[in-house]
């Protein structure tokens, strides 16, 4: 048999663990959740969660599901798994609030507006380039696109190609992220994070609008 390398090892897995729980303890103690939460893990080897993302990722499919990946080769993977398993479970403590899934583009919005500044405020050295990758003037260029075609879409598609694009045509890759964190850092000064899951789609126009109108 051909010598393989299988990974995770079992003290790579012992370690991703430790940083998961730190995240989630972290979390857990500002945004308190009632329902059970299952957290799956694994390694990636996947070059654009290795050179864009810090060596972790992360996806929320319910209040009671999040997934985790990670690789810990990369620079930086301990602060990034403990941000990513905020960011995820942030996810799934909004879900909760809901009752569900986000169900139109305004609310995912709001929903990645929490996650995000959550994310930093818990755990500043965690790397999210996603946050800034976009200017101001980028948004603002965008902006009255997204607010008359996009905020009522159903959020069933993924991956979002307001977040993530596919190619040449569409949205910058990571313009909603961008958006959201720069949206949820303005709603921040007048709300609460508890407040989020009960804001509405005009709280998200207030705030882009005041951001990245014409009179900003």
């Amino acid at each position: 048999m051909t010598e393989c390398e299988i990974r995770p090892t079992s003290e790579q897995i012992r370690e991703a663990r430790e940083q998961i729980r730190k995240g989630l303890k972290t979390a857990s103690g500002r945004l308190s959740k009632s329902e059970e939460l299952n957290v799956d893990i694994c390694w990636t080897s996947d070059d654009f969660v290795k050179e864009k993302m810090g060596g972790a990722s992360g996806m929320c499919y319910s209040a009671n599901r999040i997934e985790v990946k990670f690789n810990s080769s990369v620079g930086g993977w301990k602060e990034n798994l403990i941000g990513t398993a905020i960011h995820e479970y942030t996810h799934s403590w909004f879900y909760e609030q809901i009752g569900g899934t986000t169900d139109a583009e305004w609310r995912y919005i709001l929903d990645e507006a929490l996650t995000q500044n959550m994310t930093e405020m818990l755990f500043p050295e965690a790397d999210e380039p996603w946050r800034t990758e976009h200017s101001i003037d980028t948004l603002a260029k965008y902006w009255p696109q997204i607010k008359e075609e996009e905020l009522d879409g159903d959020d069933n598609e993924w991956p979002d190609p307001l977040f993530i694009s596919q190619g040449e045509d569409g949205y910058p890759n990571w313009l909603g992220y961008s958006l959201a964190y720069r949206i949820g850092k303005k709603l921040l000064e007048t709300n609460k994070p508890e407040d989020f899951p009960g804001l509405t789609k005009e709280d998200v126009v207030q705030a882009g609008d005041e951001l990245f109108g014409e009179d900003r």
